[in-house]
């Protein structure tokens, strides 16, 4: 595929994820070495798994008091 179609055949990807309800990240945001969006996944656990976030606040409290 040459970068013309290639460009043409990403740009579409993007505009159907868009469309479908997929958010566009900005890439300073992305954390290659765990590839992913940190904000996405910590988002996804404070919405989905209250427990798990209320221990990783406590968690954090006490290693920002240290």
């Amino acid at each position: 595929m040459d970068k013309a179609n290639e460009l043409t055949f990403q740009n579409e990807m993007i505009r159907q994820l868009l469309t479908n309800g997929w958010q566009l990240g900005k890439p300073e945001n992305y954390n290659r070495e765990l590839a992913l969006y940190e904000e996405d996944l910590l988002g996804f656990v404070k919405e989905t798994q209250e427990t798990q976030w209320q221990k990783f606040l406590q968690r954090d409290q006490k290693e920002a008091a240290a």
